[in-house]
């Protein structure tokens, strides 16, 4: 097979977790300097290491995830896929491995807009490895996983841009509360008095991060009944390369209900017809906090999801109660809708788990500095208390370190009147130029030295996932 130097593809390693370590078992090219195959195995294992389901694991399936990582030594990328390989005579069962594809680094859109076709193609030869009883075969699976890399990309012909275009929609009837969600997650409240319907499409830009390597663009679709037909006569210029959906239904419109359900499942067919399969984020907007536990309101949800779910099985839709008078459901709508759009988000929550457990966290929120929350991770059954609990303290104290910066610590702690209160703790996290921010629940004891002890750990990770979170 001729290697194709003007590939995009530039490296693919296999690693293991053996008796030396994170161990790169095999290369290419065979060419590739010792200390580079080193730093991709020790790097992309690392992140696996200290999870308790591989330490206590006898499932090859109780680790398999994907992740980007940079590797600016290297000045190039990584398409990482972690997952176990069982066997008897190792810790836990199994060895901890990892196959990782390489390109140059200005070239890294590739892998967010080939993400879907990579994952399956990788994991295929990752179940074969997992099979393999000698190095012999495994060498020989790793030659053909190379060879379909190559021809997945010989067609490939143009360049790639430097930064990922993302594209969102906000789509619904007229006076759904599109706009207004927006203004309110921004907090720009002033804004929504001064709200009028959107004509055609308004467009704007969302800034996770100061530095990002994507732009995100947001196109707010107008609901009128005449914006609604050119949305729907022009779908292959609206619902084309679509990343990710918001749909918004007015809860209290009773009358306007099957109207937006149709309109929903017009979408969804365009959708289908086009190939595109996005996430969906499905909001139930003015689930005002004084009339949510109203009758007709209850009634209203009912039918709505079970219609939402009937149309769009497949699809990933995830519905939320929404209210611009409760920013928290906002933010929960909002942020889970972006958190779709990273590859990393599998190893966030991973790097989570670890940090709680270590700890004894029962559930964390990691933010930006505009109060997006980028991940989380809590102990089955807690996520609705934690979150209901949280928002209000966050809310504040996110205030008090944005506007005032009051504090000599770098973090806060709300807890009650006696020992076996919860607490809150709210914790700023050095990540070199990111400002992010930890929101730690705590059920059990409360120890700062073993928060501050284990932070270095969970920032450097944080650092190398955060990079290409987008």
């Amino acid at each position: 097979m001729s290697e194709q130097k003007n590939n995009i593809i530039k490296s693919i390693v296999l690693s293991l977790f053996d008796d030396d370590g994170p161990t790169p078992k095999i290369y290419w090219p065979t060419t590739m300097d010792e200390s580079s195959r080193l730093l991709i195995a020790m790097k992309t294992i690392s992140l696996l290491m200290g999870d308790s389901v591989y330490q206590n694991g006898n499932s090859s399936d109780s680790v398999n995830y994907f992740g980007i990582l940079p590797f600016p030594d290297l000045k190039l990328n990584g398409l990482t896929y972690f997952f176990l390989i069982l066997d008897p005579s190792a810790r836990g069962n199994a060895k901890a491995a990892t196959i990782t594809v390489l390109i140059n680094e200005d070239d890294r859109v590739f892998f967010y807009e080939n993400m879907k076709y990579l994952r399956v193609m990788i994991d295929k030869f990752a179940s074969k490895v997992q099979l393999a009883k000698t190095l012999e075969e495994n060498k020989k699976i790793m030659d053909e996983l190379k060879e379909e890399l190559f021809n997945f990309t010989s067609e490939i012909k143009d360049p790639f841009s430097l930064k990922r275009q993302i594209k969102i929609l906000m789509t619904g009837l007229d006076r759904a509360g599109k706009t207004s969600f927006l203004h309110a997650v921004k907090q720009r409240y002033s804004e929504i008095i001064k709200t009028l319907p959107t004509k055609g499409v308004a467009r704007s830009e969302e800034k996770i991060f100061e530095e990002q390597n994507s732009i995100v663009s947001i196109w707010d679709l107008g609901g009128q009944k005449k914006y609604r037909d050119i949305f729907l006569e022009q779908r292959k210029v609206y619902l084309y390369n679509v990343d990710l959906l918001f749909y918004f239904i007015d809860i209290q419109d009773s009358e306007r209900i099957p109207e937006a359900i149709e309109l929903f499942g017009t979408v969804i067919k365009s959708l289908i017809e086009l190939e595109e399969f996005p996430p969906i984020v499905v909001c139930l907007s003015k689930f005002d906090p004084d009339i949510k536990n109203a009758k007709d309101i209850r009634k209203n949800i009912k039918i709505v999801n079970e219609n939402i779910k009937e149309l769009s099985d497949r699809f990933f839709v995830k519905i939320f109660q929404t209210s611009i008078f409760d920013h928290w459901s906002l933010i929960s709508a909002y942020s889970y809708g972006l958190s779709q759009l990273s590859p990393n988000r599998e190893l966030f929550e991973n790097q989570l788990k670890h940090y709680a457990k270590k700890i004894s966290s029962d559930a964390i929120l990691l933010l930006n500095e505009n109060g997006i929350i980028l991940s989380n991770f809590s102990k089955p059954g807690i996520s609705e208390k934690v979150f209901e609990i949280s928002a209000p303290h966050f809310q504040t104290l996110y205030k008090t370190f944005k506007e005032f910066k009051l504090l000599k610590q770098d973090f806060l702690i709300s807890s009650g009147i006696s020992s076996e209160s919860k607490k809150i703790i709210f914790k700023k996290i050095p990540v070199e130029k990111y400002n992010l921010y930890l929101l730690l629940f705590m059920e059990k004891e409360l120890n700062i030295d073993k928060i501050d002890k284990n932070l270095p750990k969970l920032s450097k990770n944080l650092n190398d996932l955060i990079q290409t979170y987008i």
